[in-house]
């Protein structure tokens, strides 16, 4: 694995400032948390970090639902896009009359998360004219970081399309799946640093196999380190309610692995 690539992440992005260019993608999930709870904190973060924020469909009734009458106004996706099944009427028309543009697609081979992220994929090419948003010191528009924000807790079914989106949409940055409870992101084949922060995640983890068996993963910086001798498979060893116990993780990998932190709630 001498010629495989290094890759560098971290949750600095929950709780900091950052020069990721975040597109806020907003699942119908419904949230379980009220104010003042770490979660509710970690998305009125989010929101103000993102270039980009979009609701999926049924998902703007939960954003407008939320909020107070006189916060709504204050936050306003850039798009909401689906099938339009789920969205109300009442918040559709809330939602036009603040100049939000609503997009339905008709489209039953692709579900709303991902009728969103090909919305993603066309501004990333080329964006809205005149827009220099997320644009890098050199004037060229930086990638998306995507944060998928409820991607896990709704039905089985939803939680594992979402995990193939995260998997299959690789033009981005970063693909970051999260809910209250959980964040995870595709460990693509290589060598990874992992900055572990302490502000929002309990040191909770695990690595998954995804898209098929991983015959070597080797680690540190967990409690129970992999040492590239097993198989990581389903029907096999899986590494679930592992713990970070240094700063820094590094994970070695010979295929695509699932990483997955706690929350703290």
């Amino acid at each position: 694995m001498n010629s495989m690539a290094t890759y560098h992440h971290s949750a600095s992005f929950l709780s900091a400032r950052t020069p990721l260019n975040i597109a806020l993608l907003m699942l119908n999930v419904d949230p379980r948390t009220g104010p003042n709870t770490h979660a509710h904190k970690r998305f009125e973060h989010l929101w103000r970090q993102a270039s980009r924020r979009l609701c999926a469909d049924g998902a703007a009734n939960r954003l407008h639902d939320s909020l107070e009458k006189q916060l709504r106004g204050e936050f306003l996706p850039d798009l909401i896009a689906g099938d339009l099944d789920s969205l109300r009427a009442d918040v559709a028309d809330f939602y036009k009359a603040n100049g939000v543009p609503i997009e339905g697609e008709a489209d039953q081979d692709t579900h709303d998360f991902e009728k969103c992220l090909r919305w993603l994929q066309r501004w990333q090419a080329g964006g809205p004219p005149g827009d220099a948003t997320g644009a890098s010191a050199t004037g060229a528009p930086l990638p998306f970081s995507v944060v998928a924000y409820g991607a896990f807790g709704g039905r089985l079914d939803q939680q594992m399309a979402n995990l193939n989106m995260a998997y299959t949409y690789d033009c981005f940055q970063d693909f970051f799946l999260i809910s209250d409870h959980s964040l995870a992101y595709v460990l693509r084949p290589g060598r990874h640093t992992i900055e572990r922060n302490m502000e929002v995640e309990d040191g909770t983890c695990g690595l998954i196999p995804i898209g098929g068996r991983c015959d070597h993963v080797r680690t540190t910086g967990l409690r129970w380190n992999l040492d590239g001798q097993r198989t990581l498979e389903f029907g096999g060893l899986l590494s679930s309610s592992n713990q970070i116990i240094d700063e820094q993780v590094t994970i070695e990998t010979s295929s695509p692995l699932l990483w997955t932190t706690g929350l703290l709630q």
